[in-house]
């Protein structure tokens, strides 16, 4: 998977500035939506769930994150905006708080480290605003199978991972669990794809994007 997890040097510089080392169980909220940031959040360990809630009782989960020295709320410390996503433990998580002006003098100091912040940031950005668009505007049968391929391919360094539970997949695709598993077993029935214990699988790689692939000519 991608470099979610930000270069070595990087970490290490700010470690010099954490202090002491934080730690969060399984479901605690590690970042609320909407709350204003003050410090930078360095993930030493642990694996965290991002989600967005719009208010009427939907939401959207992006999927889970393996972390190590990962840091979370970079994008809300370049833009002084709140949070964007609720960050939710699914296992224990062991974190440093980072001081904003710390971050942003390594920045300031040192421009190789601004350059990989920034290819970092806009790589995330990039695939997440084209899964998205894709959502908005292609059925749910093409996100299932194109997510189903990415993920046999591991062709997407910033796919995130996907979740154990129809409830939260349906979520992550921004549907109901009704459509969701209607969905995929209509997958299943055309032979593309099969359920197992790790999630949903192609039968077949070069058909699934043979399937996938025909919505760019409908």
């Amino acid at each position: 998977m991608f470099q979610y997890h930000f270069s070595t040097n990087l970490v290490e510089q700010l470690l010099a500035f954490a202090g002491n080392s934080f730690q969060h169980s399984k479901k605690e909220v590690l970042i609320h939506q909407d709350e204003p940031l003050s410090k930078l959040i360095l993930v030493t360990s642990g694996t965290v769930s991002f989600s967005y809630d719009v208010g009427n009782g939907r939401r959207l989960l992006l999927g889970q994150l393996d972390c190590n020295n990962t840091l979370i709320g970079e994008i809300e410390a370049l833009n002084h905006q709140p949070c964007i996503y609720t960050v939710t433990c699914l296992s224990d998580v062991t974190y440093h708080l980072i001081e904003l002006k710390y971050w942003r003098k390594l920045l300031l100091e040192q421009p190789e480290l601004s350059l990989y912040t920034a290819q970092t940031i806009a790589a995330k950005f990039t695939e997440n605003q084209k899964i998205n668009l894709d959502k908005l505007l292609l059925p749910l049968s093409y996100n299932i199978a194109k997510d189903c391929l990415l993920r046999a391919e591991n062709s997407n360094p910033t796919l995130l991972r996907a979740y154990s539970t129809v409830s939260a997949e349906a979520e992550r695709f921004a549907t109901t669990e009704r459509a969701y598993r209607r969905v995929v077993s209509e997958l299943v029935e055309k032979g593309l794809i099969v359920r197992s214990n790790e999630g949903l699988k192609p039968v077949d790689i070069d058909t699934l994007e043979a399937f996938v692939d025909s919505f760019a000519q409908a």
